[in-house]
C-alpha cells in the first residue's frame, strides 16, 4: 500500500494541555498536531522535559484529571476522539487496539505474577478464550519476540529475567492482540547498545507483519534514523519541526533540530568537539512568550521573543516538511547575518 493510500490510524489536532486551571500559566503541551498511518512509525524526539511522555500518556488516558487539564484539541483514533472516551471505553481499547510499551519494564510488570500469566491476562481481558488457549498464545508470543527457552521462562517472574528479556515480554504483551496503534515510550533507554539494536529490529519486524502503526517517543536521534518514517521534533511542549526522516536529516531547518544533529557522536575521525545547546528547557511556569527556544537560540531576534512562529512549509516543495521558525530557511538567515557582521 503506497503512503498516499494509507489511512491515518491516529490524527492529533491542536492538542494543548496544562496542569493548572490558572489562566496566567502557559500550556505544558501547546498546539501539538501530527498523524501516523498504517504500518508507519512516527518518532517524537526532544530533550527530557519537552512534553513527549506527557503527550503519549494523554493519548492513552493515563494522566489523572485533575491535575492534568486538556485545554483544546482532538485525537482521532479510528474515527473516535480518544479525549472524549469514558474510562470504560479506554480500558477496552488499551492493550487491545491501542497498546503501549513503557520505558522501564521492571516497574511496569507485576512482580507477583509470572510473565506468562501477565501476557495471558492481556489476551483474556479482550478476547473470549480459555486459560489454556491464552497460555498457549502467550507462549507463542514469547517465541515470536525471540525469548530463548520460552517454555521455561513462561513461568518465571520479572525479577528472574534480564532487562532485555523483560522488555521483550513487554513487547509480547503490547502486540498480543495485534493493536492498530503502538505507543512506545523510550523502550530501549535502559538497555545496552547491542540489546537495543535487537529490540528495535524485533519491533520493526513485528510491525511489518501486523501493519501496526507506531508512535515512538525518544531522545536518541540514532534510534530515529533507524526506524522513523516521519519525525516530530518537540521543544518545551511545542512541535518545532516536522517531516520525513530523510527531510529532517538531510535538511534540518529549526535551530533546535540543528543543535540536536550537531550533538550526535560520529563513528569516524573526530573533528573537534561535539556541538552543545546552551541553557536548559524552560520550566512550565516560565515559558517564554514568543518562540520558546528563543533564550537558547543563536539566531534569536526581537520578533522571536515577542511572537510565537507558526509552522510553515519549508521551501516550495510540499507541506510535508514544516518548521516553526521566523527565519527559515535558516541557512539564508545565517548567510545574511554573516554578511552584516562582515560589513
Amino acid at each position: 500500500m503506497s503512503p498516499a493510500t494509507r489511512r491515518p490510524v491516529l490524527t492529533v489536532e491542536r492538542f494543548s494541555l496544562k496542569f493548572s486551571r490558572a489562566a496566567d500559566l502557559p500550556n505544558l503541551v501547546d498546539d501539538v498536531s501530527f498523524a501516523v498511518h498504517e504500518g508507519e512509525t512516527l518518532c517524537i524526539v526532544g530533550e527530557s522535559g519537552c512534553g513527549k511522555s506527557v503527550t503519549s500518556l494523554s493519548l492513552m488516558g493515563l494522566l489523572p484529571s485533575p491535575p492534568a487539564i486538556r485545554v483544546s484539541g482532538v485525537a482521532r483514533f479510528d474515527e473516535r476522539d480518544l479525549f472524549r472516551l469514558t474510562e470504560r471505553e479506554l480500558a477496552d481499547l488499551r492493550g487491545n487496539r491501542l497498546s503501549m510499551i513503557f520505558q522501564e519494564p521492571m516497574t511496569s510488570l507485576n512482580p507477583a505474577y509470572t510473565v506468562g500469566e501477565q501476557i495471558a491476562e492481556t489476551i483474556r481481558r479482550h478476547r473470549d478464550v480459555t486459560r489454556a488457549a491464552a497460555r498457549a498464545e502467550a507462549l507463542d508470543m514469547m517465541k515470536r519476540v525471540r525469548i530463548p527457552a520460552p517454555e521455561a521462562r513462561l513461568d518465571m517472574y520479572p525479577h528472574e529475567l534480564s532487562g532485555g528479556m523483560r522488555q521483550r515480554v513487554m513487547i509480547a504483551m503490547a502486540l498480543a492482540n495485534r493493536p492498530r496503534l503502538l505507543i512506545a515510550d523510550e523502550p530501549t533507554t535502559a538497555l545496552d547498545v547491542t540489546i537495543q539494536a535487537q529490540v528495535l529490529a524485533l519491533i520493526r519486524n513485528l510491525q511489518a507483519e501486523t501493519g501496526t502503526a507506531m508512535v515512538l517517543i525518544t531522545h536518541d536521534l540514532g534510534v530515529v534514523a533507524e526506524v522513523a518514517d516521519h519525525v516530530a521534533v518537540m521543544y518545551a511542549g511545542r512541535i518545532v519541526e516536522y517531516g520525513t526522516a530523510r527531510e529532517l536529516f538531510d535538511d534540518p531547518q529549526h535551530p533546535y533540530t540543528i543543535g540536536l544533529m550537531g550533538a550526535i557522536p560520529s563513528t569516524g575521525k573526530r573533528e573537534g568537539a561535539l556541538a552543545t545547546i546552551a541553557g536548559a528547557v524552560p520550566s512550565p511556569e516560565r515559558m517564554p512568550r514568543g518562540c520558546r527556544f528563543a533564550p537558547r537560540c543563536p539566531f534569536a531576534a526581537p520578533r522571536c521573543v515577542d511572537e510565537a512562529p507558526p509552522q510553515r512549509p519549508v521551501g516550495d516543495a510540499t507541506d510535508t516538511h514544516r518548521v516553526a521558525c521566523w527565519y527559515a530557511p535558516v541557512e539564508l538567515h545565517a548567510r545574511d547575518a554573516a554578511q552584516q557582521a562582515a560589513a
